[in-house]
């Protein structure tokens, strides 16, 4: 087709026509989902597609016309998956994750995340420093999830060391706690609090201590995804110029009881018979 983009009407047509051909191709990219992954993390990534992190990202996309689809896969697999291009983005990564799998980080802190040390009450262990994991019988962390360098290290080298796998390996650490197949386990300290909670468990364990300093949580994209980065950047922006973002936010600031979260709590539930 020729256009004749000389002439007024024909630089009027080309303009109309670009501008066609740009809507197209933005109802294209639009009508196709950005797909994100991660495993259940609650409060930040909870069951059903809750969870502020999750709420905030689905909003982010979504104000701008953007549909989201979210998988529930175990930590690792996920990061595979993100390299393979099978999905777009996986939530809540620490910065050394991201430049360790080479992601795309969208630049907007989603979180933070601490290494907590928990025990059954009753104890007197406590934990500021890597010296004092020598003494511990049996610790449990989750495979695949980064403490920092010093932490990762010892845990590597200890045999002592148990690495929990699986949809909901921290659930099933806080349960060997309390059974007595560890002596203290390692984690966040909401996340293991908000899971304790839904296991009608809180009344048995104690916070031991933390080490280290609060990382940053980022989502991270692939290095296909450039463009989802930017508009996830922009959408929560927008939520936070209109009052959304911190609605959200919110939401999750008080740990809920055992009984709130029906689906989580049933979730979690499952996994006693396997240790009665």
């Amino acid at each position: 087709m020729t256009i004749p983009a000389r002439s007024k009407h024909g630089a009027k047509y080309l303009l109309k026509y670009l501008l066609v051909l740009l809507s197209i191709f933005s109802i294209q990219a639009h009508a196709t989902p950005i797909r994100i992954a991660s495993d259940i993390w609650c409060p930040y990534i909870c069951e059903n597609q809750t969870g502020y992190v999750v709420e905030l990202t689905r909003r982010a996309f979504e104000i701008q016309g953007q549909s989201v689809e979210f998988q529930t896969i175990p930590y690792k697999r996920a990061l595979v998956e993100l390299q393979k291009n099978n999905i777009d983005a996986v939530l809540a990564l620490t910065p050394h994750t991201i430049t360790e799998n080479q992601l795309i980080n969208a630049d907007v802190i989603v979180g933070y995340k601490s290494t907590d040390f928990y025990t059954l009450v009753g104890s007197n262990e406590t934990f500021g420093k890597i010296t004092d994991l020598n003494q511990s019988q049996q610790i449990a962390v989750v495979s695949g999830y980064s403490y920092g360098v010093e932490l990762d290290a010892w845990f590597n080298a200890h045999t002592n060391t148990y690495f929990a796998t699986g949809r909901d390996p921290l659930a099933m650490n806080i349960i060997r706690l309390v059974k007595g197949r560890h002596s203290v386990i390692v984690g966040n300290k909401n996340v293991i609090e908000y899971t304790t909670s839904q296991l009608n468990l809180s009344q048995q364990l104690r916070y031991a201590g933390t080490m280290g300093k609060q990382v940053p949580l980022y989502v991270g994209f692939n290095q296909q995804n450039k463009a989802g980065s930017i508009t996830f950047t922009n959408g929560i922006n927008m939520l936070k110029a209109n009052g959304e973002y911190q609605k959200i936010i919110s939401k999750y600031k008080v740990l809920p009881d055992a009984t709130s979260d029906k689906a989580s709590h049933s979730n979690l539930q499952k996994f006693l018979p396997i240790f009665n």
